[in-house]
């Protein structure tokens, strides 16, 4: 398991926060199991899976 350093998660905060400026939730849904999925206007999707119960990861696509 990969853990990021506090300096990392503050970085991939920020460049998430960024990516998601103004944009408006369409629907959300299960994607598959233990992932989630954040569709918006414009076909967007942020991607929240949780691998084995305790580490998070997200991904960000441009619609």
């Amino acid at each position: 398991m990969n853990f990021l350093s506090a300096e990392e998660l503050e970085k991939e905060a920020v460049t998430l926060n960024q990516l998601l400026v103004g944009k408006l939730v369409r629907c959300v849904y299960r994607h598959r199991e233990g992932e989630v999925c954040i569709e918006f206007e414009g076909g967007a999707r942020l991607f929240v899976d949780i691998k084995d119960k305790k580490e998070l990861e997200l991904s960000f696509t441009e619609g």
